[in-house]
């Protein structure tokens, strides 16, 4: 029931204002704000790398009470760049993510919030900022080390062998990665659909339980943002091997609410296990019967805003 409720509000969530940051590195940021202006400021990342911000980010929060703050990373959405790879790291977008609150007046500490990639990005920020910080609050938790985005995951291996071997097949024994990233980058504009279509998909799908790729047609904003992934994963999302969890000590009082799915194969429970034994008043909700996604999120957050009002 709850899936559903969330469903159904995320519908009906309008900003209450949007606009763009002045802009840097050649990057113009597009931002929209949900709720209550006077609310709980919380600046929420969005995942990817290449997505971008969307309704539902906001429709998790109690709107009356808080004021949900999301923007498109360099490259993705409504932003406008003529080089989205040019001055696009995860330093870059945690530090969009300051601007954006100097731009908007914002002194005082937030929540700061995003799922799977975006978890990765909240994480990164509350270490780079610790004093901005009032709360953390991530789901679908990515700590973005090699051993977390291998195409061949072991949860792919172990689950998804029929599609993995169907990969291989189509690659003619190529490394799958390697033959991916020929065919995304590919100036032929059929090849670049084929990538997006079977290896671009396929993260978004680990978790179901009948993995499809349905031959519908590929924006060019659905192959830039897989290059935009690629970029980041070539260049280990510009981290060090185990960077969240080395500087986790940065966030110490920071209370913090992890929220897992149990059945997500994109970004297993391990990670999310791993950074709440590192951090001491950080609460974990797993949740047995979901797949990647940030519906129970919002059932978590309504019981928490139930029981802090009485």
């Amino acid at each position: 029931m709850c899936r559903f409720i969330w469903r159904l509000k995320r519908r009906f969530v309008k900003s209450v204002t949007d606009g763009y940051l002045p802009v840097c590195d050649g990057h113009k940021i597009y931002y929209q704000c949900f709720g209550n202006p006077k609310g709980k400021p919380v600046l929420a990342f969005h995942g990817g790398p290449g997505g971008s911000s969307r309704a539902k980010q906001a429709a998790v929060w109690p709107l009356k009470t808080h004021y949900v703050i999301c923007f498109d990373q360099r490259g993705c959405g409504k932003s406008e760049t003529k080089r989205p790879l040019y001055k696009n790291t995860i330093f870059d977008t945690v530090r969009d993510g300051m601007r954006l609150l100097d731009y908007l007046g914002i002194r005082e500490k937030i929540i700061v919030a995003g799922g799977s990639y975006g978890a990765t990005c909240a994480v990164l920020f509350a270490e780079e900022y610790p004093g901005r910080v009032r709360k953390l609050v991530v789901n679908s938790v990515f700590l973005a080390r090699p051993q977390d985005y291998r195409f061949s995951s072991p949860s792919a291996l172990l689950f998804y062998p029929d599609v993995l071997h169907m990969f291989q097949k189509q690659s003619g024994g190529m490394d799958i990665e390697t033959y991916f990233d020929k065919l995304l980058f590919s100036k032929k504009r059929a090849d670049n659909e084929r990538a997006v279509r079977y290896w671009g998909a396929f993260e978004h799908q680990l978790g179901d339980l009948a993995p499809a790729f349905p031959r519908r047609p590929v924006s060019d904003a659905a192959i830039l943002n897989a290059r935009i992934m690629r970029h980041y994963v070539k260049n280990r999302f510009f981290l060090k091997r185990n960077q969240l969890i080395d500087n986790i000590k940065r966030l110490t009082g920071i209370p913090t609410l992890i929220v897992q799915n149990r059945l997500d194969f994109c970004c297993p429970p391990a990670q999310a296990y791993e950074l709440h034994r590192a951090l001491k008043r950080s609460r974990l909700v797993l949740v047995p019967d979901s797949g990647h996604g940030s519906d129970m999120l919002f059932y978590t957050l309504y019981l928490e805003n139930k029981k802090a009002a009485g």
